[in-house]
């Protein structure tokens, strides 16, 4: 496995548990890290690349001990955050560049080279501040490549985007993760796992909830998703402190409520085809708390 997570803990100072006893493992692909804000995931992702120290359990990537061998690791991890600070006076290249530098990659042909995998290549010399929010996630994606590593580590790397670079970014995952590598790519966006993952992990406040295939994730709702029409929402209240309700939708006379229905609690409900966002809400406990 080239990812082999053991009973990871971390505790604050503040006393707050950010991840409890987390343990999966994860192969070649592209495999997705599912979970609302403050599940843990971002934690999770910096134990993998060496900016954090867990309290308790181990991570290995490509068989090197995240603490105790973290040059090696380092060295074959390219890593994606959420927010990458850049220099909006650089241009693309020169940026790109510069991470370079600081990575030892000291070939300016292997700039390019991620350059124009990323598709920005004919963009190298426009400044950084003048570009959009996709082609800034791209040239994050470029930077994470230098080197070449197994690896790629990727937090949150479609949020915000609209829905033609958000297919674009998903094409470029896809395709080094094609090439024998592995992609963990930590969303909250349903869709995007998807598209790319066939295997994936649910964290939900800290603690791992679920680790496997999306097939058997869905696996666990189907024959369960059911739609209740209502006519009040005061209906909808009461509904909900009885049955996971995944979605509801308003219209002119009353609304609806997609939910769990396991014990056939609700005959007058109609049968409807789950999806994995249905899982997803189940697993974190219904539309009120997803």
């Amino acid at each position: 496995m080239n990812i082999e997570i053991r009973h990871l803990t971390k505790k604050y100072r503040n006393g707050v548990t950010a991840l409890d006893d987390i343990s999966f493992r994860v192969g070649n692909g592209v495999f997705g890290l599912l979970g609302h804000n403050g599940a843990g995931k971002t934690t999770l992702m910096k134990a993998l690349v060496t900016v954090l120290t867990p309290s308790a359990g181990t991570v290995r990537l490509c068989g090197f001990d995240t603490v105790k061998q973290g040059d090696e690791v380092r060295a074959r991890v390219g890593y994606l955050p959420q927010e990458l600070a850049m220099y909006p006076s650089l241009s693309v290249f020169d940026f790109v560049n510069y991470m370079a530098q600081l990575k030892g990659v000291r070939d300016k042909r292997a700039v390019q080279e991620v350059l124009e995998e990323v598709e920005m290549l004919e963009f190298s010399k426009r400044r950084i501040g003048q570009l959009s929010g996709g082609m800034k996630r791209r040239v994050g994606i470029a930077q994470a490549l230098l080197g070449n590593p197994p690896i790629l580590v990727v937090d949150e790397p479609t949020a915000g985007l609209d829905p033609e670079e958000r297919v674009r970014l998903r094409g470029l995952l896809s395709r080094y993760a094609g090439e024998g590598r592995t992609v963990l790519l930590s969303t909250h966006i349903v869709e995007d796992v998807y598209q790319l993952c066939e295997e994936l992990a649910v964290l939900r406040k800290g603690r791992l909830f679920y680790a496997g295939t999306s097939a058997a994730l869905l696996e666990q709702v189907k024959g369960r998703v059911k739609i209740l029409r209502l006519e009040q929402e005061s209906q909808l209240i009461e509904l909900q402190r009885k049955a996971v309700v995944l979605a509801t939708t308003y219209e002119s006379r009353g609304l609806t409520a997609r939910i769990m229905d396991e014990s056939d609690l609700y005959p007058q409900a109609e049968p409807a085809e789950a999806t994995l966002e249905d899982a997803y809400v189940y697993c974190m406990g219904g539309k009120a708390h997803a």
